[in-house]
């Protein structure tokens, strides 16, 4: 194993405080997201099937496929990578 100087140890710990605070943002997000999908169900669907003829099913898989896919991106492109780079540094 090589030795990490201050330069660049200060910098992997920017970018892995960059990507935990971008982690936070998405989970707001994802939470802003999931409020009206979850608790404004009948609302939300109204809205969607007025712009877009679409079953009242398919539209359940469809939002709640969406949530997933969201949450899946955030831990895989956000936080693996920020826990990843603070892990190699210890």
């Amino acid at each position: 194993m090589t030795a990490i100087d201050d330069k660049t140890r200060a910098t992997a710990m920017f970018i892995s405080s960059v990507l935990f605070r971008a982690t936070l943002a998405g989970f707001v997000l994802l939470l802003i997201t999931c409020i009206p999908i979850l608790f404004l169900t009948d609302q939300a669907y109204a809205i969607h099937s007025s712009m877009i003829d679409i079953p009242r099913d398919q539209y359940n898989v469809l939002m709640f496929t969406l949530l997933g896919n969201m949450k899946v991106l955030i831990i895989v492109v956000l936080l693996l990578p920020a826990i990843g780079i603070r892990w190699a540094l210890k």
